[in-house]
């Protein structure tokens, strides 16, 4: 992807400032420490692959899991060019990720706090926002559950892998993990997971089992 990172933009203004709005809410979370970057670089290369994806004809779901992907391809570049190590750009990009979803996973998480039952509530007003994320066209996922003891996620294909697969950053792979397992790090006084990943390593199954804490 060097050539589409070193190439002059072809995008013009306005069509820029639209595809910028799509990375704003989260890039405005990216927190580098004490390594003052230019978040611009991140912004630029964004709406360049953009384009080359040709992310205005994208369907909606395929257009939500491309703008994170490019996210995450995009800063781990921009962080690379400032000597930052990938583990440590994967803390930041995993932090930017959270904290964009903080707000409404926060409303969810006292709503499931306040029920009688925390896993289920969580099960039950869960289900539909992983299905509505790992759609079947992208993950083929198999789903199992029993709301009070278990919600069993197996994927038979993940639409992250391959996207870094072609970009040729197969090392991006475990950011997307991270980004997967924002929604139990949040929820970890009251669900466990036991995450079985082998696309990480190029293999052919990713498989999330949550059940409740054992107390």
């Amino acid at each position: 992807m060097t050539d589409i990172k070193d190439s002059e933009t072809t995008t013009d203004s306005e069509f820029a400032k639209k595809v910028a709005a799509y990375i704003e809410p989260i890039l405005k979370h990216l927190d580098t420490e004490d390594v003052i970057i230019d978040k611009d670089k991140i912004t630029e290369l964004f709406v360049k692959l953009w384009e080359y994806e040709d992310g205005e004809k994208l369907d909606a779901p395929t257009q939500r899991l491309t703008i994170l992907a490019l996210f995450m391809y995009t800063t781990h570049n921009v962080l690379e060019d400032y000597n930052i190590r990938i583990d440590r750009a994967r803390q930041y990009i995993t932090h930017a990720l959270r904290e964009w979803l903080k707000p409404e996973m926060e409303k969810a998480i006292a709503g499931e706090k306040a029920s009688a039952n925390p896993f289920k509530a969580f099960v039950d007003s869960s289900q539909d926002n992983f299905e509505d994320t790992f759609g079947w066209k992208h993950f083929m996922p198999d789903v199992k559950k029993n709301d009070a003891t278990e919600l069993n996620f197996k994927f038979k294909k993940c639409w992250f892998a391959e996207f870094f697969i072609r970009f040729g950053r197969v090392d991006h792979i475990p950011t997307a993990c991270e980004f997967d397992k924002i929604q139990w790090n949040a929820r970890e006084d009251y669900v466990d997971l036991k995450l079985t990943n082998l696309f990480a390593k190029l293999g052919t199954l990713c498989q999330f089992k949550y059940t409740p804490i054992k107390k």
